[in-house]
């Protein structure tokens, strides 16, 4: 099985993080993710997250800087989780493939319901030392 490369942003905003809540027909239904992506042929890992974005949250971002990827099987698929921390260049939220959505601060982080592959995300210790700088503690 060949592992599916999926990109993820890390859009923070006033020393806060978002994470999105996937709706009851996802792979993942109701559990907390980064908003992301699958990146199609021929795409960058930039473009396909800044794409996948504006398709889901309806806002432009500014890639900040590309963290530590993760790989993670969930049994029905392996994927390669590419994240970005970004920013809001500009737009208002709008959820168009997603139950809710939420900012949340760094301690906060520990007490969301993440899929697999989130979860490993935060707990790396590289990612986490590097998000920390960005929402503080």
């Amino acid at each position: 099985m060949t592992a599916l490369k999926v990109t993820c942003a890390l859009i923070i905003l006033n020393k806060k993080v978002l994470v999105v809540q996937n709706n009851a027909n996802s792979d993942h239904a109701f559990k907390w993710e980064f908003a992301g992506g699958k990146i199609r042929v021929n795409e960058t890992e930039e473009d396909a997250i800044k794409r996948e974005i504006n398709e889901e949250l309806e806002i432009e971002i500014d890639i900040l800087q590309k963290i530590n990827r993760v790989d993670f099987d969930y049994d029905f698929k392996q994927i390669v989780l590419i994240p970005f921390l970004c920013s809001i260049k500009k737009g208002e939220l709008k959820l168009n493939e997603h139950k809710d959505f939420k900012w949340v601060n760094y301690t906060e982080l520990y007490e969301i319901d993440f899929s697999g592959a989130d979860k490993k995300l935060i707990k790396q210790k590289q990612n986490l030392a590097i998000l920390k700088e960005y929402i503080g503690k």
